[in-house]
């Protein structure tokens, strides 16, 4: 794998991992917050998948 395209994944993981932490502290927080929470998932749902893309455009998945 290109040293860019790790780089790129390990960018998005990191920013995965962020929103899945900001995602626990709003549910501790106060569970009325619906909208942010579906917001946070669906922010979380598209890193997924770019780094989901560039694993597959590197032949690892």
């Amino acid at each position: 794998m290109k040293e860019n395209t790790l780089n790129l994944a390990q960018q998005d993981i990191d920013e995965a991992l962020s929103v899945i932490e900001s995602l626990e502290k709003a549910i501790m927080r106060d569970s009325s917050q619906n909208q942010v929470l579906k917001d946070k998932f669906h922010l979380l749902y598209d890193k997924v998948n770019e780094l989901e893309n560039i694993l597959k455009s590197e032949g690892i998945i």
